[in-house]
């Protein structure tokens, strides 16, 4: 069978394709192993081959896939040096061993044929249980609702995968997950941390719902059913009170649901979830449920008007001590931005649908909710949404080191009814967040009520602008400027002249302007290696790869930078 793209793939191998095209960049980018080119001008093949200098089999395999017709890939000395996007990539794939040839779409199958390359960077069992999760992610192609492909390069980009003693997921169970069962427990107030008019906030809802009350040395707790089991075995005083079905709405992440309006709740639910969905469990921390409404103080008070704030406005978790137990159980009540939205006549849209293709459309839903057919229209519009999304997120950053997971997931646009124009953004969950603390305490800042230890708070700002790189650039405006094919033709340099442009206007008084911008256009950046971070079973703590700089990619400094580019590994 041959699967090339020529629209009689099925969709089965469509989903594993998405997958495997992932995967398959994934392990290039992060050195894992060699690549190179070959094929013919017009049918050219990308080639990976082990890293693995030692003589024998591995020199006689390899993986070879099809790229698509336009690709550009640098190379230097013979090797690819440039970061390879999934989109890049088409089938067929072909494992190859000696003489023999066999094409596969499965990114499981894939990838234990790949594993006796990588038995230096992790051990056998772990790279079987990254082969089963890699089929999860394929199988899963219908979770996200908006975002119908996912994350656009993590290969767990549709990962589901319960952790014990949750039952494992199936594609099945997505329409169940998609519209879930919510429990209401009471649990000893002993047993809680409690942040915040939670109890407070959350009684009218309650009451809707005929939720039976309980005694004062007691808190009511929602929770997902099929959290349940994980609650069980950590909280054995907890009672169910009531379980309550199709009254709320899963959100992108799975884990937050919106409430049906005919609950008149004016929040969120961000409940724990012991899945791992991309590279994290969904569990909630008592870090980010304590930490939660101190941010949102921080952000409502230091960021732009039109940069709203879904505003965590109180929470519960787990009290014990060991927060790998405290985190099964947790609630944060999240500002709900439905109505604000409507009596502002704007539409609220998940900044990475923009991005998204309809399925089998060769599109995404930028080009055709604005029309933009030429070159020219790209680029304009590319051009005016950089300039509206850099205004808001980069005086932040430079003026309070303030840095925002600002990808396309946790920024939502906010778009005009009326016109269609982009009016602002708003920001949500703030687990990712990044606050240097000496920039901060200088505009008075005190941080002495979170619980020490939290990923979110940094003492180094090099840290701060790195994360908003990856997260902002590499991750947000680099999936835009792939979509519309403008990395070819001029998008970067538009989104060099606007970053520069905000930047320069943050250089008076204690403004870092000039600094973050100098920082943003280096030769080099850190790329998060999702890969290695698994193989090393490591998450809050980053494993990262330098790679040339993907904003300098139609400068004339790129062919400079590929001559000099040293590829190191750093941990942060």
């Amino acid at each position: 069978m041959s699967a090339k793209l020529d629209g009689n793939i099925s969709k089965h191998n469509q989903a594993l394709f998405e997958t495997t095209k992932r995967l398959l960049a994934e392990v290039v980018n992060e050195g894992l192993v060699d690549a190179t080119i070959g094929g013919s001008k017009y049918d050219q093949f990308l080639y990976l081959n082990s890293r693995l200098h030692a003589a024998g089999e591995n020199d006689r395999k390899w993986v070879k896939v099809s790229l698509q017709p336009g690709t550009v890939l640098e190379t230097r000395d013979g090797k690819v040096a440039c970061v390879v996007r999934p989109d890049s990539l088409q089938p067929p794939v072909v494992i190859g061993n000696g003489d023999a040839e066999e094409e596969e779409l499965d990114p499981g199958v894939l990838f234990k044929n790949l594993s006796p390359w990588l038995v230096e960077d992790a051990d056998e069992e772990i790279l079987n249980e990254i082969a089963l999760e890699l089929g999860n992610s394929a199988r899963n192609q219908d979770w996200e609702r908006a975002l119908i492909y996912g994350h656009p390069s993590h290969p767990y980009h549709r990962l589901c995968y319960a952790q014990p003693p949750l039952n494992q997921i199936q594609p099945s169970d997505i329409p169940e997950m998609l519209t879930p069962t919510l429990a209401f427990l009471s649990v000893p107030r002993t047993d809680l941390r409690v942040t915040g008019a939670f109890e407070e906030i959350i009684q009218p809802l309650l009451r809707k719902l005929e939720i039976p009350s309980t005694t004062p040395d007691r808190v009511i707790v929602p929770c997902l059913s099929r959290q349940l089991p994980a609650v069980d075995q950590r909280f054995p005083n907890a009672v169910v009170l009531k379980t309550v079905e199709n009254i709320a709405d899963a959100q992108a992440s799975m884990r937050t649901l919106t409430l049906r309006p005919e609950s008149d709740f004016g929040y969120h639910l961000k409940l724990s979830l012991a899945c791992q969905i991309t590279s994290a469990l969904r569990t909630i921390t008592p870090w980010t449920t304590c930490g939660g409404p101190v941010q949102t103080a921080l952000l409502e008070r230091f960021l732009p008007n039109d940069l709203w704030v879904f505003r965590e406005v109180a929470a519960v978790s787990g009290g014990q001590d060991n927060f790998a137990d405290a985190k099964h159980l947790s609630c944060i009540l999240r500002d709900d931005l439905e109505a604000r939205a409507d009596a502002n006549n704007e539409r609220l849209v998940i900044a990475a649908a923009l991005a998204q293709q309809p399925y089998n459309n060769t599109r995404c839903y930028a080009e055709i909710l604005y029309n933009l057919r030429t070159t020219s229209d790209k680029q304009s519009w590319l051009r005016t949404y950089a300039t509206r999304l850099f205004s808001l997120v980069l005086p932040p950053l430079a003026r309070y080191g303030i840095g925002l997971e600002a990808h396309g997931q946790n920024l939502v646009a906010r778009i005009c009814r009326k016109t269609g124009e982009v009016k602002g953004f708003a920001v949500r969950d703030f687990g990712g967040v990044r606050m240097h603390v000496p920039t901060l305490e200088n505009f008075g800042v005190n941080f002495d009520g979170l619980p020490p230890g939290g990923a979110t708070l940094t003492e180094d700002l090099h840290n701060v602008w790195s994360k908003v790189h990856h997260a902002l650039v590499q991750n947000h405006v680099g999936l835009i400027v792939s979509a519309l094919r403008l990395e070819r033709d001029g998008g970067w340099g538009i989104v060099r002249e606007v970053l520069g442009g905000v930047l320069e206007g943050e250089t008076s008084g204690k403004g870092m302007g000039r600094e973050v911008g100098e920082y943003f256009l280096q030769d080099t950046m850190p790329f998060k290696c999702f890969l290695r971070m698994r193989m090393e079973g490591k998450y809050r703590d980053y494993v990262e790869r330098e790679v040339p700089n993907v904003l300098l990619m139609d400068s004339p400094r790129w062919e400079e930078v590929l001559r000099t580019y040293q590829p190191t590994l750093h941990y942060t």
